[in-house]
């Protein structure tokens, strides 16, 4: 028997050998496929999170940019539920800031509001809204010819006549109350350059001040006086 093996091993050994051959190298195919397709999953998710973290997600690029528009504050005093300083998109209307003061408070004027407030007027950096309790006396709102208001003013004081303001002689509380566009800090700014320069020769001259130019001019012209 071992003799009869020898014979034909020593007569096949070439198609042996061969097929030992091919053996090996199919085996070691079907071995890197499937070794291939194991790894593919993990390098897509490797790929998947090296461009997650190279390129900011669209929630961070739209935060970015809502972030560089709220740029004006607003001044929202009187009857409302939470009276401040508050930071609005630019171009925002009255009504916006009265909503982010939480609305009119239990005692609030509503009928002075619908008739003297324009709920859809822009607002400009600097703004200030007053909103006047039922039964307190406020001064008459601005003529018709005039930019729809936005202030309101209480009387009995410097700002209780809000329909034209002297730029040579109001205060600056009164320049900030009555004068829309214009906050404290303008407000100071008018006084310091009326007394650099000896008042004011007209109200066009009003421009010549540090942070006032031809829109605020536009805003204020009608409301201001040098005489």
């Amino acid at each position: 028997m071992e003799n009869l093996l020898k014979s034909l091993f020593n007569k096949n050994r070439v198609q042996i050998g061969i097929f030992l051959v091919a053996v090996v190298f199919v085996g070691g195919g079907v071995l890197a496929l499937t070794t291939g397709r194991s790894k593919s999953p993990e390098i897509e998710k490797m790929a998947g999170a090296a461009s997650s973290s190279d390129e900011p997600s669209e929630a961070t690029v739209s935060g970015a940019s809502i972030s560089a528009v709220l740029k004006i504050k607003i001044d929202v005093a009187g009857a409302v539920v939470n009276p401040g300083v508050y930071e609005l998109f630019e171009d925002s209307r009255v009504e916006e800031a009265l909503n982010a003061a939480g609305g009119l408070a239990e005692g609030a004027d509503r009928e002075w509001v619908s008739k003297n407030l324009n709920l859809a007027a822009k607002l400009s950096d600097g703004d200030k809204i007053w909103i006047p309790e039922v039964g307190e006396n406020t001064s008459a709102p601005s003529p018709v010819s005039t930019p729809a208001p936005v202030l309101g003013a209480p009387s009995g004081g410097e700002s209780s006549n809000c329909s034209r303001v002297n730029i040579n002689t109001a205060s600056a509380g009164t320049l900030a109350d009555c004068l829309s566009g214009i906050g404290e800090s303008k407000a100071q700014s008018i006084i310091k350059y009326r007394e650099d320069h000896g008042g004011f020769k007209s109200i066009k001259e009003i421009q010549e001040v540090s942070g006032i130019g031809p829109k605020t001019f536009e805003k204020i012209k009608d409301q201001i006086t040098v005489e």
